[in-house]
């Protein structure tokens, strides 16, 4: 397995509520490089507007992967989502995603799905948000296949949003869209809260996940709280995963503790 940390790039607005190293995008590549980071994700909002040649220049400079281009702020700073009854929020959302998926495929990454799906709407059937949610999810997938792009669906837990929050919705997800570039992703912190048995499900998962956010339980960095992280990444092991597990953490108490300590905790335990 390789470790990635996520970076956002200038498009996201400097938050403590965004969960990446936020800086200049040579600055971050250069501190995830020194500290020993395989990989670079990234978090993006209007991926339209990140300089793709840059990136591909910094990942060479760097020797950095780009596994994976996360959505979480489409939602996150612009509430743009799949489900939305505004036909124009909807359209945005879309539009931005598959601009995710032409950013991915200048590296070979995927891009994630995550709260950008939306959910159910107080005073809106709920048959209607899943149709507007399910009918762009396959449209997305359809668009990626065509630029040879895995779509990973993250399921989210409950405190977040309403829809798709366990490990079994996303794996039922998955087999409801039935393409063979859309896939499930995991991330620990929101499967603490939804799966009673975290290691159970990524079990039951095999062969259906294609990549790891970690996390600890309290959306800080690995080894500061709850979750067992050398039986979590064993039964990730167990399934045969190689892939990248990334680290997807508010910057707590700073982001260069979160990066350092990230690293430290989670490396060791890593299969070569």
């Amino acid at each position: 397995m390789k470790l990635a940390y996520q970076v956002s790039t200038p498009d996201v607005l400097p938050s403590p509520g965004v969960t990446a190293f936020q800086s200049d995008l040579e600055t971050a590549f250069r501190r995830l490089r020194e500290v020993g980071y395989d990989g670079a994700e990234l978090m993006v909002n209007n991926p339209a507007c990140v300089d793709a040649s840059l990136v591909k220049q910094l990942a060479e400079q760097y020797k950095l992967d780009v596994p994976m281009i996360c959505t979480g702020e489409i939602f996150g700073q612009d509430k743009l989502t799949f489900s939305s009854p505004d036909d124009k929020i909807r359209s945005e959302a879309l539009g931005r995603v598959k601009s995710a998926v032409d950013l991915a495929a200048v590296f070979g990454a995927q891009v994630n799905i995550g709260r950008v799906r939306g959910g159910h709407i107080p005073g809106v059937p709920q048959e209607t948000t899943y149709a507007r949610a399910f009918d762009a999810l396959c449209d997305v997938s359809d668009y990626a296949a065509g630029k040879k792009v895995t779509v990973a669906l993250e399921p989210v837990n409950t405190l977040a949003i309403n829809f798709i929050n366990s490990t079994p919705d996303g794996l039922n997800m998955m087999q409801k869209v039935g393409r063979k570039n859309f896939t499930i992703m995991l991330d620990s912190a929101h499967m603490f809260i939804e799966d009673p048995d975290m290691e159970a499900a990524i079990l039951a998962a095999k062969g259906c996940f294609s990549y790891v956010h970690l996390c600890d339980s309290n959306r800080k960095y690995p080894g500061n709280c709850k979750i067992n992280f050398a039986s979590f990444i064993d039964a990730l092991r167990k399934t045969g995963y190689t892939g990248y597990v990334s680290i997807e953490v508010f910057q707590i108490p700073d982001q260069e503790t979160a990066l350092r300590k990230s690293y430290e905790y989670i490396k060791p335990l890593l299969p070569e």
